[in-house]
């Protein structure tokens, strides 16, 4: 199957920045003037995208701005991640009133016993108003990441070459966005703001615009000490080694040489681009999204609000679907029991009497079947507790379950498991679909049928998909499934 033509957009600062690729090839770059305000902006620029290289994009992939992104830092002891989710959504669900809020987190550096994380959260109305602002141009926008996230997708080649420290600073017209890595941890990481009044200016005269880029290395310069200081100050045990540059101020005449002999550092731009565009340096966040879009660990704040805005969530409805079961194979259990009780002492009285109740032999002799019919069902019952842990266990994240029947004629006991799911891609649908066969068809006792039936269902705007598929129990004493 051809790749999808893909459109990566930077919206963060005055300009969007946005690169057209197809299988993590660059078909084309543009810059052009923003904000991602509305539909109009957004035609505009896959308009000059498509005059340059002929060609449409099939799905788009947002670098969201940094003032859309809401980040605060958690200390806590050392606990599961899991656990830490959990925390860490309750505190966001109480501040932002969100049910679900969309967040990730990214460790920092530990302080003692505690662990410290850092939550990025994007307000679940934003994320609706990008998916509708970019169905307004009839393109689907598969994901949104945060700068954090691509620049730290963008450094994944050279971490390994850290001893201490080393520092990227995304350099912008309007900020500088500031993080101190090690091997392991995340060790500080800061936005500064660039004062309006020192930001570019636009002057006609070859000694104006030589003064404007002395004032601009001047400015970022200045901003840069501030973050330096700031971290140095919290972290004197880990200096930094090397220096890395990207963003669009990061293309500024004169800047590395100013900034060795301000630091006596080494430094050097981060560029995964270079050589291919124009200014490549101002694309490496987004070079970073391309390289990175389709693989595991991916921060896709989309997907988080559709099937993952807190596995803690995940985990709390498994912890209820198991505690439900347990209650309901006790109470069939105790049930059960009970009646073989009482069948056991009408068969004694029975007995007793059974020489001067011949006309009821038959009788007797039926209700003799019934208790052993039922002794048996007490000896062979099926695992239902062990087969039902399972599949809670097992299921997966984006199915539901939606019912469970029990059917049981002759020596055979069925289980109809009926699951829904959203509707998505054919591909997404058949890697969710496989999924639930390969978890179903892993549970002992179970021989699931490779032919599930598979339905349509609208509810109001959305569409899902209904499932079911048969299961047949194997005997407990005929060996164990594998």
């Amino acid at each position: 199957m051809k790749d999808p033509v893909q459109l990566f957009i930077d919206q963060r600062g005055q300009d969007l920045r946005a690169l057209l690729t197809e299988s993590g090839r660059v078909l084309a770059s543009v810059i052009v003037p923003g904000p991602l305000d509305g539909a109009g902006v957004l035609q505009e620029l896959i308009a000059v995208l498509e005059a340059k290289v002929g060609r449409k994009p099939e799905q788009a992939h947002l670098l969201i701005a940094d003032d859309q992104v809401k980040f605060s830092t958690f200390c806590l002891q050392r606990m599961p991640l899991a656990d830490v989710e959990m925390i860490v959504q309750r505190s966001i669900a109480t501040a932002t009133g969100e049910k679900e809020p969309i967040f990730c987190l990214t460790p920092l550096d530990p302080q003692q016993d505690k662990d410290v994380f850092l939550a990025e959260q994007i307000p679940r109305e934003t994320i609706t108003r990008l998916i509708r602002l970019f169905a307004a141009v009839h393109l689907r926008l598969a994901s949104v990441s945060s700068a954090l996230q691509a620049n730290l997708v963008s450094f994944l080649p050279h971490r390994a070459g850290i001893l201490q420290a080393q520092v990227i600073f995304d350099i912008n017209p309007e900020s500088v966005t500031a993080i101190f890595i090690s091997p392991t941890e995340i060790l500080h990481h800061e936005t500064a703001t660039i004062l309006e009044n020192d930001r570019e200016t636009t002057h006609s005269g070859e000694a104006d615009s030589a003064r404007t880029i002395k004032r601009k290395i001047f400015t970022i310069l200045n901003v840069i000490h501030g973050l330096y200081s700031q971290y140095m100050m919290t972290h004197p045990q880990s200096p930094v080694e090397k220096v890395w540059l990207c963003g669009p101020g990061a293309e500024t005449a004169g800047l590395v040489d100013s900034l060795v002999d301000a630091m006596d550092l080494e430094v050097a731009p981060l560029d995964l681009l270079a050589g291919e565009i124009e200014k490549s340096q101002a694309f490496t966040p987004l070079a970073g999204l391309i390289h990175a879009h389709n693989q595991k660990g991916y921060i896709n704040f989309i997907s988080g609000e559709i099937a993952n805005s807190s596995r803690a969530a995940s985990l709390t409805r498994r912890t209820l679907f198991g505690g439900l079961i347990v209650l309901l194979l006790a109470a069939v259990a105790m049930t059960a029991y009970l009646e073989i009780q009482r069948l056991e002492k009408s068969l004694a009285t029975e007995r007793s009497e059974l020489q001067t109740l011949q006309a009821a032999a038959a009788i007797d002799q039926a209700r003799v079947v019934n208790l052993h019919f039922l002794k048996e069902i007490s000896n062979n019952s099926p695992p239902l507790y062990e087969i039902f842990r399972e599949v809670a266990e097992r299921l997966p994240g984006e199915i539901e379950l939606d019912g469970i029947n029990f059917l049981h004629g002759g020596e055979d006991a069925t289980l109809e498991f009926l699951a829904v799911t959203r509707h998505r891609t054919p591909w997404k649908n058949e890697r969710i679909f496989t999924s639930l066969m390969a978890a179903l068809g892993g549970v002992q006792h179970l021989e699931c049928s490779h032919n599930p039936d598979i339905a349509m269902l609208d509810v109001g705007d959305e569409k899902l998909i209904k499932i079911k598929i048969s299961c047949r129990i194997s005997s407990p004493q005929g060996g164990t499934k594998r």
